[in-house]
């Protein structure tokens, strides 16, 4: 965890225990334990403060606060968190792991000092040595803690002196303090002991590099940096971003009610998942050829215009729209730059100049309506792009003017069209086989009789309709040339 947001939330969720614990003195083999609380309290308490969902989630996310410092157990050391009566005790801030400084080996009596290049660094009170200079019983060393002490006195023999001094001073200051309260001194004790056990220097930590050295690389504090944060704050203030949390949390909710019958998570799919019960009718229903796409998927493209534009049906059928209006160059330039995006390097320079010949150059035979501050921006990018990767996005900004006209002014009247009205009507009668969504596209598929009795292959593919109306002429488009185009070239 080598970020400092993870170690965020673990401060709220530390602050919040710290506001609402209640902390008193137990008793331990008739020894007096002051400021603490059992397992059994911190787990309760963890779960309605973390809002844990059960039990187990619980004593998860304690374990979590104690194995990075921000909890510890006041009698025996110990990694996990017990939901019994095991002794607990929260670290005081000053020693959490975001607020802590980087420790390192001169501070606790380095293993490896001659690392360190800078002798100042060595001018620190070294904490074995307070812990040495007091009482053994209570404060001794344990043996890897020794073993730390005699390489410390042996690489800084030339210093030792200083910082004999140095402890010898902060120990007295720290007895001063000792007499007026002993019960705070008793506590920061055990919270001081408990930060170094965890933060040994040479010691696996849960921490893979220290926080502070994190914030360093990744937010240097810079001028520019500075005159960015007071941008950001004076648009808050001019936006009140907190005004519009209401809509935008109703807007959420709104689009989570709209698309629960699509979310596979939330509804259970019609017909079944194909991957839970090898059933593949579900595909086979949804594929990109099919005859009459279903009522679910016709109803979708009512949702928004990217719904629409994003299945190869629902393009065809907008396409024929447009084609009603004499608009439907919109539909597809925007089909061609999708094709564009995704061509191969070698196709790029020929693609971006039929484009442009075909649907920006003036007298074009199919001229999409743009304005001429957005025609030249795309002129001035067609101009610039030197590589294919650049060219293969020249048309941005005319493919968004194209996009926004299409979804607000065309895709509202698409909506209420009878030709959205005759698709939706042709999945809703699907058991038919008189009936498919071409039939209906203009709702004339009941309306006209035919003069002679049809064929079995007549039913499906009526020869009698007109040519916008007949099965083949929607093919689906695998670029943005139409099927006739492709055979004349």
């Amino acid at each position: 965890m080598s970020c400092t947001i993870p170690l965020a939330k673990l401060d709220n969720l530390s602050r919040r225990l710290q506001e609402s614990v209640q902390l008193r003195t137990h008793k331990y083999f008739r020894v007096a334990v002051p400021q603490a609380l059992t397992g059994q309290s911190l787990v309760a308490l963890v779960g309605e403060k973390g809002c844990a969902e059960d039990e187990a989630e619980a004593v998860h996310l304690a374990t979590l606060l104690l194995q990075h410092g921000y909890l510890f157990p006041v009698i025996e050391p110990a990694l996990t968190v017990r939901d019994d009566g095991t002794l607990y005790r929260l670290q005081r801030p000053y020693f959490w792991p975001s607020h802590a400084v980087q420790t390192d080996n001169v501070e606790y009596g380095p293993s490896n000092i001659l690392k360190h290049k800078n002798p100042k660094e060595c001018f620190v009170a070294i904490y074995l040595n307070k812990r040495l200079l007091r009482n053994e019983q209570k404060h001794g060393l344990e043996e890897d803690e020794a073993e730390s002490y005699n390489r410390f006195a042996e690489l800084l023999g030339h210093m030792w002196g200083f910082i004999t001094q140095q402890a010898e001073m902060q120990l007295k200051q720290q007895k001063e303090k000792k007499k007026a309260d002993k019960l705070c001194r008793v506590v920061y004790d055990s919270e001081e002991r408990a930060f170094w056990r965890l933060r040994k220097p040479c010691h696996p930590d849960f921490l893979e590099q220290h926080v502070q050295k994190v914030d360093r690389r990744l937010r240097k504090a810079t001028a520019q940096g500075y005159r960015n944060l007071v941008e950001r704050l004076k648009f808050s203030l001019k936006t009140k971003p907190w005004l519009k949390a209401l809509k935008a949390s109703d807007t959420m909710v709104q689009w989570v009610d709209q698309r629960v019958d699509y979310d596979p998570f939330l509804t259970a799919p019609q017909p079944s998942n194909p991957w839970i019960t090898d059933d593949t009718s579900l595909w086979s229903l949804n594929t990109d050829t099919v005859e009459v796409p279903t009522e679910r998927r016709v109803k979708r493209w009512g949702l928004s215009v990217q719904e629409l534009v994003k299945d190869p049906i629902g393009r065809q059928v907008l396409e024929t729209f447009l084609e009603s209006e004499f608009s439907s160059e919109n539909i597809r330039f925007w089909i061609a730059i999708q094709d564009l995006k995704y061509s191969p390097n070698e196709q790029i320079d020929h693609k971006t100049e039929r484009i442009y010949e075909e649907f920006l150059a003036p007298g074009a035979p199919a001229q999409v309506n743009v304005d001429s501050r957005t025609l030249d921006q795309t002129l001035e990018c067609l101009q610039k792009a030197t590589t294919a990767s650049s060219r293969r996005h020249a048309f941005t900004h005319s493919e968004e003017h194209v996009f926004t006209l299409m979804a607000k002014d065309s895709y509202p009247r698409f909506v209420r069209s009878q030709i959205y009205k005759g698709v939706l009507s042709a999945a809703q009668q699907q058991g038919s086989r008189r009936l498919g969504w071409r039939n209906f596209i203009f709702n004339m598929g009941a309306a006209k009789k035919p003069q002679c009795k049809p064929s079995k292959r007549d039913e499906l593919h009526s020869t009698n309709l007109p040519k916008q109306l007949s099965s083949d002429s929607l093919p689906i488009r695998t670029g943005y040339g139409s099927r006739s185009e492709a055979a004349a070239e």
